[in-house]
């Protein structure tokens, strides 16, 4: 054959997918043929392996064939392949006198000589060259290593190559001069003799770059308020409001992956009951954003996170979610040992907070009182708290005690005096005592301002007292009573205002309705469970003009044979229903008496 092309590589670039690279020329064997791998980003070279990385198709083809990489070998993004044909150096062709002279061995064998040929042009052409009209007539390329020592290759001033005098394994550089103006300036100056190379920069003077974090952890604001992990390298807290925080949750990792776990379950390592330390929060770059909060209590480590309890001491600004932030610890002292043993040095001592007993009392010697003196109009104030103010008075042993305790608050705020007063009785009767709820006791010039008396109550006769009940009378529930005026009992008028009324047969025992005009119904009653026994009278009006008034009943009311109640028809007629409270959910009706009126 001819050979028309002197092709003797192909490059392609890799994209992590495709395994077959076509090479364009002829092979005799697959091993002459190359394969070479090339990382873009830094240059290097890899020559791969046949079989292992790649295998070869099209052998003795005139158009070339390809080049399959292996699975786990494709070549990716970022790498060129190299397919450079490499014909072996050697000839394996032998003519025998008197056999017979194949054309085609022939063609070969002068093929794989242009192929090798090929390839030596392709190689030298990469190599340093000088141009053909140039001359090198110098001795030293002819020289051995000694006289070529410390010697420079490099070209004169005609642009000839030559070799020249020099010190390159003795230069020594040194900067002489380095300068900041508005353009950069360079020089130097090199001693032949002493290989000394001085350097001077004149350099351009920069814009000064940002501020930098300060010292810190470095964090991401994470803005859930869940009790849980906050994600790597972030920090949340448990409320939106940052004057309401009480809980900070720490990622056990930094921004930058360092484990921060130990160093934040250490805030409470403190002995200082009240304050821990102080945790500082300021978003990156904007100072002016920051939240301060005192470590109030032990922290607890949560798997994976750390809480931190927390109260809020001063804020600016709000964080967003994803915002960079740093976050400082300073812890508190200790608290002090001894403390003050008495005050006596101090005619008038005060209390710059709240005075915590913890476990103790407040004590006296030598059989003195303790005195509480209010200046002027004020109290003594006895506080509640979950539960009503309250003083207990124990006995000699301390093992039982008595207790004088307020009312509730659902009590108290229905009263108009505040504070209600209980005046105790005169300090000149020494027999004076208040009277208990559940004991016996006699009642002297005492007015009972009640409705009713519950339980046994007995009213002496004679004596030298004198019990007055004026203007009231004493009725027992157990006997017949006498009165001597008529007894009234409660009466409820009233229009309907709509359709559907209920009856209160707790608090009335006679109704007057007047119907509206049209349906009317009789809803189910709430209150006639504690009636029972209950009689009256329901009178039913009817509207005193337009449509007459019909009435529906609930299936509380019971009439007899489940008849129902037929009442008058005419403008402003009247009928009169008896009734009887037989129990809960049962209200028997008599017969109605109709057309008063």
């Amino acid at each position: 054959m001819t050979v028309s092309s002197a092709t003797t590589r192909n490059s392609y670039s890799g994209n992590g997918s495709t395994d077959v690279f076509a090479y364009g020329f002829k092979i005799f064997d697959d091993d002459d043929i190359t394969v070479i791998i090339r990382t873009d980003s830094t240059g290097a070279e890899t020559t791969k392996t046949k079989t292992t990385h790649y295998t070869v198709s099209g052998v003795g083809s005139s158009s070339g064939g390809n080049v399959t990489f292996t699975s786990g070998n494709i070549p990716a993004s970022g790498e060129t392949v190299v397919l450079l044909r490499t014909t072996a150096r050697t000839q394996l062709t032998d003519y025998v006198p008197n056999d017979p002279f194949p054309a085609a061995t022939h063609e070969d064998a002068l093929d794989k000589l242009t192929f090798i040929a090929q390839e030596l042009e392709e190689e030298i052409g990469r190599t340093l060259k000088v141009s053909q009209t140039n001359v090198i007539a110098t001795a030293e390329f002819t020289e051995d290593a000694t006289a070529r020592a410390n010697k420079l290759l490099g070209f004169d001033g005609s642009g000839n190559l030559q070799v020249s005098e020099g010190k390159v394994d003795t230069v020594t550089a040194s900067v002489s001069a380095v300068s900041a103006g508005g353009s950069p300036t360079a020089s130097a100056t090199y001693t032949a003799s002493t290989g000394a190379l001085a350097l001077a920069f004149g350099l351009v003077t920069g814009n000064t770059g940002a501020t930098g974090n300060s010292a810190g952890l470095q964090m991401t604001f994470n803005n859930s308020t869940s009790d849980a992990d906050p994600g790597a390298g972030k920090l949340a807290l448990n409320n939106g409001t940052l004057a309401s925080v009480t809980e900070m949750y720490f990622d056990d990792a930094d921004d930058n992956s360092a484990d921060i776990s130990s160093f934040v379950q250490s805030f409470d390592d403190v002995a200082n009951a009240t304050g821990r330390g102080i945790v500082h929060i300021e978003k990156e770059g904007t100072p002016a954003t920051f939240a301060l909060y005192k470590v109030t209590g032990s922290v607890t480590d949560a798997s994976g996170y750390t809480k931190v309890p927390v109260s809020h001491l001063v804020s600016n600004g709000t964080f967003s979610n994803s915002d960079g932030i740093r976050v400082d610890f300073s812890y508190s002292g200790n608290d002090g040992v001894g403390g003050i043993t008495e005050l006596s040095g101090d005619t008038s001592p005060q209390l710059g907070g709240d005075l915590d007993m913890v476990t103790f009392d407040i004590v006296t010697t030598s059989n003195r009182d303790i005195e509480l003196n209010p200046n002027g109009t004020g109290k003594v104030v006895i506080k509640g708290n979950t539960n009503q103010g309250s003083i207990t008075l124990n006995c000699e042993n301390n093992s039982h005690g008595q207790k004088i305790i307020a009312a509730s608050h659902s009590a108290l705020s229905s009263s108009s005096g505040n504070p209600s007063t209980l005046t105790l009785p005169s300090t000149g009767d020494a027999s004076q005592e208040l009277v208990s709820t559940s004991a016996t006791q006699t009642l002297t010039n005492k007015t009972i301002a009640v409705s009713q008396l519950s339980g046994q109550v007995a009213i002496s006769k004679g004596g030298t007292g004198a019990t007055s009940l004026a203007g009231a009378n004493i009725v027992t529930t157990n006997t017949q009573n006498t009165f001597t005026k008529a007894q009234l009992p409660s009466t409820y008028t009233a229009a309907l205002s709509a359709t559907s009324g209920v009856l209160d047969f707790d608090t009335y025992q006679n109704f007057i309705i007047t119907l509206a005009a049209g349906s009317n119904t009789l809803a189910a009653p709430t209150t006639e469970a504690s009636q029972i026994g209950q009689t009256g009278v329901i009178i039913f009006i009817q509207p005193s003009s337009g449509s007459a008034a019909t009435l529906s009943l609930n299936g509380d009311y019971e009439t007899a044979g489940a008849a129902g109640l037929t009442i008058s028809s005419a403008n402003g007629d009247y009928d009169v229903v008896p009734y009887f409270i037989k129990a809960d959910n049962s209200i028997l009706l008599g017969t109605p008496q109709l057309n008063f009126g």
